[in-house]
């Protein structure tokens, strides 16, 4: 029923409502949608129950649709409870593609600045958010740093060749590649293991020569990693390796990921 596609990018005005709901009382955002031709129901990770309405569906039958599919969404927000906790800030990073544990201190300042030296990171901060930005573009660099070099080194190792590499953060996928060659890598990687790092990028160099996942795309796979469908089960559960305040930025609405 719930429908994900094209409810994260669009940008529209959004209006907080609560409802009673088989004595249960919860938020949710109401989204009018000049593209959507049903209502369509959501529920987000570290967002909550998303309605999106046509720009002419009366507003009054928002509650009948809401009762109609109480178990589901209750269910829904059972299965993402944990995510709608208070964000609390890391006091430690686990990064398992280098094997390195991050230590974080903060301090409140007018000047919002990160600092590392070895394994510790001091950030300056006013707010909460200024923290996470700092710390997502930390990632990025060592992402930048970590997986760009061991896409080359892979590439040369095994005979491929591709056109350039973007690190990036996505919602759903660790990696693709695209019919010119570009190959884009989730900076999320960083907190998986190094050999399921190394399997995907191999997946992603054999999509320059198989842009499908036809027999031949996995034959060709299997011939670089024996292993590959260990790796696969890794990253199928990879998103319970990555911190709740990496996701909760990441899924925070109108923001996009560059």
């Amino acid at each position: 029923m719930a429908s994900y596609a094209g409810l994260i990018m669009l940008q529209h005005k959004r209006a907080a409502i609560s409802l009673n709901l088989t004595k249960q009382s919860f938020d949710y955002s109401l989204r009018v949608s000049k593209r959507a031709r049903h209502v369509r129901l959501a529920v987000k990770p570290f967002v909550g129950l998303e309605v999106v309405i046509p720009k002419r569906f009366p507003r009054h039958q928002i509650d009948r649709i809401l009762q109609q599919h109480g178990d589901w969404i209750t269910k829904q927000l059972q299965l993402h409870a944990t995510s709608f906790n208070p964000l609390q800030l890391p006091g430690q990073i686990r990064l398992r593609l280098t094997g390195q544990d991050i230590t974080v201190n903060y301090h409140h300042s007018q000047q919002p600045q990160l600092q590392q030296s070895g394994q510790l990171l001091t950030i300056s901060h006013q707010q909460q958010e200024q923290a996470l930005e700092l710390l997502r573009q930390w990632l990025r660099q060592q992402a930048r740093q970590q997986l760009a070099p061991r896409l080359q080194a892979l590439a040369d190792e095994l005979g491929f060749s591709y056109q350039r590499v973007s690190i990036r953060s996505q919602k759903s996928r660790w990696g693709s590649c695209s019919s010119r060659g570009t190959i884009s890598l989730n900076d999320q990687l960083m907190f998986l293991p190094a050999d399921t790092v190394r399997y995907l990028i191999i997946h992603e160099l054999c999509h320059t020569r198989q842009l499908n996942h036809s027999t031949a795309f996995w034959q060709l796979v299997a011939g670089c990693c024996p292993d590959y469908q260990t790796h696969e089960q890794i990253l199928n559960r990879g998103r319970d390796l990555v911190p709740d305040w990496f996701l909760h930025s990441l899924y925070q609405p109108n923001r996009s990921s560059p």
